[in-house]
């Protein structure tokens, strides 16, 4: 009887054991995206509205079993995101499987600001490839990306502004052996289809009649999205990314609107900030 009752209670501890992997394995995500970059990227708290980037909407796009974790910071390029430690720590957090999307090239063109700088054929172009290589060694999938484009028009077209930056971005993802999502020129393709005027609301824009608590005066930010701005750009790059990562069924495939935006992506910055 003791040793009946001794192997039903192994038995109970089994089973609860059982349950509780199944239920930490449901409760697991399929995949884990993690993003590099700068303020294009970031988070921000709703205090900084409309102020957003594109990495703090992308789950948007992607499947419920995806988690994002936004590592982007305001301000920082290659050079400066490896100074102050931040790729070391991500590289703490990444889990073989993970997924990893790099962008920078915004401030890594700041030759005025030496702690930032980095020569796009130089520093920059090997920090990219250094950050695809280590990525893919822990077991996971590094994605290098160009900058997304900043609102530069000359009459009615565009005018891409990370030159060499966006050329290097390319070149570092092949001697890496990894993808390349140029978001310049998407980007630029993107914002063309709606119009110059239009893209004001894409962008920082903010008239002394919209003006907000941090510009009273308004402003005429031309690098920085609004929630409008950061859902089409997130859009881009979650066409891009595998299809075991992207929920298809938040792509409308309806016609664009008047302005020339997919259906989705008011849809998309009415959830911003949710």
């Amino acid at each position: 009887m003791i040793r009946v009752s001794i192997l039903a209670i192994c038995a109970a501890f089994a089973c609860s054991a059982c349950a509780q992997n199944s239920a930490e394995e449901a409760a697991a995500p399929a995949h884990r995206l993690l993003i590099a970059g700068d303020s294009t990227a970031a988070d921000y708290p709703v205090e900084r509205a409309p102020q957003i980037g594109w990495g703090q909407v992308i789950d948007y796009y992607l499947s419920d079993d995806v988690v994002v974790l936004n590592r982007a910071v305001n301000g920082r390029s290659t050079k400066s995101y490896i100074d102050e430690g931040r790729w070391d720590s991500l590289m703490e957090e990444l889990q073989p499987g993970d997924f990893v999307i790099i962008s920078f090239g915004h401030n890594d063109s700041r030759d005025d600001a030496p702690e930032r700088y980095g020569a796009p054929d130089g520093a920059y172009r090997d920090n990219m490839a250094a950050f695809a290589e280590a990525v893919e060694a822990a077991g996971g999938t590094a994605i290098l990306m160009s900058p997304p484009a900043r609102r530069l028009w000359e009459g009615p077209a565009m005018v891409e502004t990370h030159g060499l930056y966006r050329l290097n971005a390319g070149i570092a993802a092949e001697q890496a052996g990894v993808e390349f999502i140029d978001l310049s020129q998407l980007s630029i393709d993107y914002f063309e289809s709606i119009g110059q005027e239009q893209t004001k609301t894409d962008f920082l824009w903010l008239s002394p009649e919209t003006a907000n608590e941090r510009f009273p005066d308004g402003v005429e930010d031309n690098t920085h999205f609004t929630e409008i701005g950061a859902c089409g750009v997130a859009r881009l790059i979650a066409e891009r990314l595998p299809e075991d990562l992207v929920e298809t069924a938040n792509f409308d495939e309806a016609d664009a609107d008047e302005d020339g935006r997919p259906d989705d992506v008011p849809a998309c910055a009415a959830l911003a900030w949710d």
